[in-house]
Parts: C-alpha cells; sequence; structure tokens
C-alpha cells in the first residue's frame, strides 16, 4: 500500500512512467473531521471548516472531492468522516459528483486524529481494492489555488 501526501506529490511525478505502470488505481481518499473550532464563529461543531462555501460558491470539501476526481486512474474517492457530516458531506459530493464517481465512506465513531484516519483509510483500500492500490490523502480543509500545478 503506497501513500502519497497531496503537498508532496509534484506535478513532476503525476506524469512519471513508473507512477502510471506500477499502480492499478487510485483512490483520493478524503480526511473530513474536527471540531471546527480554530475559525469559530464561521466554523462550528456541525459546521466546520471545509463545508465553508469560498467566494466562487464552492466549499473546500467539493474543491477536494474534484481535485481527486479529475485524476487519472480514480476507481472511487474514499471518505472518512464522522456520523454527524456524513449527510452534509454527501449533499456537498452530490452537487458536484456530476460524473456520477462512485464514492464510499469510513465512518470514525470517535475522532481521533489524521493518522488513525489514514491508517484505518488504508486498510479499507487494502482490503477493497488490494495491495497494489494507492492511496491519495486529501485534507478537507486545504485550498489550493493552483490546481493545474497539483495534477
Amino acid at each position: 500500500m503506497q501513500c502519497v501526501r497531496d503537498a508532496i506529490l509534484p506535478a513532476a511525478l503525476a506524469g512519471h512512467k513508473f507512477l502510471k505502470s506500477h499502480f492499478t488505481m487510485l483512490i483520493p481518499t478524503i480526511l473530513c473531521g474536527g471540531a471546527g473550532s480554530r475559525l469559530w464563529p464561521v466554523s462550528r461543531d456541525l459546521h466546520p471548516k471545509p463545508f465553508i462555501r469560498l467566494a466562487d460558491g464552492q466549499s473546500l470539501i467539493q474543491k477536494a472531492f474534484l481535485r481527486g476526481a479529475r485524476l487519472p486512474d480514480v476507481a472511487q474517492v474514499l471518505t472518512v468522516t464522522n456520523r454527524e457530516l456524513f449527510f452534509k458531506t454527501e449533499d456537498e459530493y452530490r452537487e458536484v459528483n456530476t460524473a456520477r464517481l462512485k464514492t464510499s465512506y469510513v465512518l470514525e465513531p470517535v475522532g481521533r486524529n489524521t493518522a488513525a484516519a489514514v491508517a484505518i483509510a488504508a486498510l479499507t483500500v487494502q482490503r477493497t481494492h488490494g495491495p497494489e492500490a494507492v492511496l491519495l490523502v486529501l485534507p478537507a480543509d486545504h485550498l489550493i489555488e493552483n490546481e493545474d500545478a497539483f495534477a
């Protein structure tokens, strides 16, 4: 199982022959958790930072979904979130998932931290897609302004 952080995969490697020939499928994995306390009162427990609409009308979680969905060889988008945000997350994706890309979820009963969320995502992807699948971890609350450089 390979795990690649979104900030570490430079555009120079995205089209690299090694990457194209050594994985069978890419599973963008969006991490959407947290208490939403740092940007209070705009961000709250039931409306954390990933759901805040930006000037272009999209939320950060929608941008993360689209960032992962538009990459080549994407089999589905996996999201690690909690029960309180599950339906809100589905609603956000429904607005932008025009290609009807498959989505799946891991619901954390209790939020732990990023490492625990990535570990459960990696185990889930390995179990459902096999050890050759590549996990791309995308925090739901990051803004990547240069999307072309990312892809």
